[in-house]
């Protein structure tokens, strides 16, 4: 006893249980700055795909567009070198039935490219954050990450109440709503009484537990992370930021093309037109 009264003096399963305690909450620090990084780039990423599919795709089926045009023209051409007399409605039925494949593929692109333009659209109506600004989003939605994030759960039943409240972390972080998160953040953490009625000695057994077991969350989401810079839309999105204007420069190159591919089938419309001519 001391003179300021009775000193509570820890048993050395107790002592582990704390440290195993920090390593926990270590870990949970590190779960949720990682899942905030990794939210943060897939937005960029969506952004920038959406972005990119909308502008670009328009072109690449068009370009498509001719490309076949070109082919079926080629095909009329060489029908009717092969029999002048050939029907000309005739042709065309078996032009459409030859290369229906083909077009259903470019109205199957047409549809796809359609949802990006939707997507891309919503993406630039969506707030957006200023400059430097990234970093005041993220602080918050690294707490709740650590408060609420399904893999920190201690059961099945917690996890599903949990992976409600991620959902709504995660759709105001996308969105960009700061308000949203700090009311989220004002809400109670959720309370485990039962794990709390647990001797000293389970609850180090779950401490251990609890840090291999995080240990795994932490390699999950690096991996995560090492996919989406290593995906191609993460290059052409790291060229962006660069200020290469890759998207511009693309567009040049297609519509470049689209121009000759152009050309190339007017003259053999007209040829077309000449055969039909002088064989009729």
């Amino acid at each position: 006893m001391s003179a300021g009264g009775i000193v509570q003096v820890r048993s050395p399963e107790e002592r582990e249980y704390a440290r195993y305690l920090t390593e926990v909450e270590v870990r949970k620090r590190r779960v949720a700055e990682l899942q905030a990084d990794v939210e943060a780039l897939k937005v960029a990423l969506a952004r920038f795909n959406a972005e990119y599919h909308a502008r670009v795709g328009t072109l690449f089926i068009e370009l498509d567009r001719v490309r076949l045009a070109i082919d079926e023209y080629e095909q009329r051409i060489a029908w009717l070198k092969a029999n002048s007399t050939a029907d000309p409605e005739q042709v065309e039925r078996d032009i459409a039935a030859q290369f229906e494949a083909r077009r259903q593929e470019v109205r199957d692109e047409e549809q796809e490219n359609r949802r990006y333009e939707d997507a891309f659209q919503h993406e630039f109506e969506r707030p957006q954050l200023a400059a430097g600004e990234e970093s005041r989003i993220k602080a918050p939605y690294r707490e709740l990450a650590k408060r609420f994030h399904p893999d920190l759960a201690r059961t099945e039943e917690e996890r599903h109440r949990r992976q409600i409240v991620m959902q709504r972390i995660n759709d105001a972080f996308v969105e960009r709503n700061i308000a949203l998160l700090t009311h989220i953040s004002h809400e109670s953490e959720f309370a485990d009484p039962v794990f709390e009625a647990r001797s000293v000695g389970e609850k180090r057994v779950w401490a251990i537990r609890e840090v291999a077991r995080l240990d795994e969350v932490v390699a999950a989401l690096e991996a995560e992370m090492e996919s989406l810079r290593g995906s191609q839309v993460h290059g052409l999105w790291r060229r962006l930021q660069s200020g290469e204007e890759i998207i511009e420069a693309l567009e040049r190159d297609i519509l470049g093309e689209i121009s000759s591919e152009q050309d190339r089938l007017a003259a053999l419309i007209a040829t077309y037109r000449q055969h039909l001519e002088q064989a009729h």
